[in-house]
């Protein structure tokens, strides 16, 4: 009953959805779509100054489009889905949705830094096993995804379907920053901001 809860989990929360943008035609969208990859994905652990432990997925995503500010980034969306795994080989669903900040830089150069923090809390020590990220632009309520990476999805649900694995329940942060273009010191890095967690 789990795999099939956690099947049905990702199916629904990556669903490709063939929707147009209500500003853009068909062949607009596809240009968009080629512009817009996720650059790079890796994982790392941190530890806070009070020594909590954090595993932490990092996600690089660019927009290579002339005038990336010609649209409204606080319409970009990227979607989390990450398998953590302990010591005792169960597993635990990470699930985070977050928003692009508001406000951007006029100098914008279309990359965008995003790190999902997971707190080891009461769990002990586990490590990251798997993960799918989309990125993404909102059409009114529905979600367009523009590009996509997976680790090992399919071995993700094997496991899963193998193993006891339940929804985390630690403390999740994710914090994202942006190059900008400095007049004085070139290529940037905007303050690092938190980003929220989405309800849906």
């Amino acid at each position: 009953m789990k795999t099939m809860k956690i099947y049905l989990l990702l199916v629904v929360f990556f669903a490709s959805h063939l929707l147009a943008f209500g500003e853009l035609t068909k062949d607009e969208l596809d240009r968009f779509e080629s512009n817009v990859k996720i650059a790079e994905v890796r994982t790392d652990s941190w530890k806070s100054d009070d020594r909590e432990k954090y595993e932490v997925l990092e996600v690089s995503t660019f927009q290579s489009q002339d005038d990336p500010q010609q649209y409204d980034m606080s319409r970009f969306q990227i979607r989390l889905v990450v398998e953590l795994t302990d010591n005792q080989k169960n597993t635990y669903l990470v699930k985070f949705t977050g928003n692009a900040p508001e406000d951007y830089n006029s100098d914008y150069k279309g990359e965008d830094y995003w790190r999902l923090y997971m707190a080891h809390g009461d769990l002990g020590r586990f490590k990251i096993t798997g993960y799918a990220i989309q990125y993404g632009f909102m059409d009114d309520e529905n979600f367009v995804p523009l590009a996509a990476e997976e680790d090992d999805s399919e071995k993700m649900l094997e496991r899963a379907r193998a193993q006891t694995t339940c929804l985390f329940s630690e403390k999740l942060h994710l914090w994202h920053y942006y190059i900008y273009d400095d007049s004085s010191e070139g290529d940037t890095e905007s303050p690092e901001v938190n980003i929220r967690l989405v309800k849906e």
